[in-house]
């Protein structure tokens, strides 16, 4: 089936029919629905990927980005939540994992059919508090002297091009306040499977923050620990991407 006419929300990079379900994906900070296209070949064709392209980003470039996470919330319940075909499996990484957990959260809030696994990666357990300095608010210089310290997210070609520099910044800036204005609150845990996929070498997302995830859920839970840092979904992408097709597939 190829992607639904009308939306800009969502893309299917390989539509695979016969797939026994779907897989949303949520990106990181700064990412956009291309972050998961190399995943579709790799996960056909049991699993069918719908990347999710937020405001801001890609082909959506000149759309103000969320920095409220309830209203992200509130608009994916309006976009998404129509388009959603059971069985599905969400996964996020980073912020994206927070998107996705939040969503799940909100999916079982309007009584819509519950994901048949959640995958969160490169994300603190929610209930953890946040142990950094909030940096969404600082001029230019500083927060990409933050941005490159905290997370190495900013690669050097586009640190060595201002004009492209000044396309990503805004879209970075918004993302980590978008992060930063997430509070979580006490809910009963979600009825689904969940995985929680954690770095090596993370700074900021340390190997014991991966395991308080099973908190969060009342079924199958599985934490799993990959060489890399905070951006192993890359580095590590083969080992991910073969873990997550694993978990989703004895979930269903």
């Amino acid at each position: 089936m190829s992607p639904p006419t009308g939306t800009p929300w969502l893309h299917c990079p390989r539509p695979v029919p016969s797939a026994r379900l779907r897989l949303y994906a949520f990106p990181y900070a700064g990412g956009g629905a291309s972050v998961f296209f190399p995943w579709a070949p790799a996960l056909a064709p049991e699993i069918e990927v719908w990347a999710v392209r937020l405001p801001g980003r890609e082909t959506r470039l000149r759309e103000p980005a969320f920095t409220s996470f309830s209203e992200a919330i509130g608009a994916l319940e309006r976009e998404i939540t129509p388009r959603l075909r059971p069985p599905y499996a969400l996964l996020g990484h980073s912020l994206g994992a927070l998107i996705a957990f939040a969503f799940a959260r909100a999916l079982r809030q309007q009584g819509a059919p519950p994901p048949a696994a959640l995958v969160v990666a490169g994300a603190r357990s929610p209930e953890i508090p946040k142990s950094e300095t909030t940096i969404g608010h600082l001029p230019d210089a500083q927060l990409i002297v933050e941005l490159r310290e905290r997370y190495n997210g900013i690669p050097p070609a586009v640190l060595a091009h201002p004009e492209l520099l000044s396309l990503v910044l805004p879209l970075l800036r918004a993302d980590i306040r978008l992060y930063e204005d997430y509070r979580h609150a006490p809910a009963a845990p979600l009825p689904c499977p969940l995985a929680a996929f954690g770095g090596s070498l993370d700074p900021l997302v340390p190997p014991a923050s991966i395991a308080p995830w099973q908190a969060h859920t009342s079924g199958k839970f599985q934490s799993q620990i990959f060489e890399g840092d905070h951006f192993f979904l890359q580095s590590d992408a083969a080992s991910v991407i073969q873990a997550t097709k694993r978990f989703i597939l004895n979930a269903v």
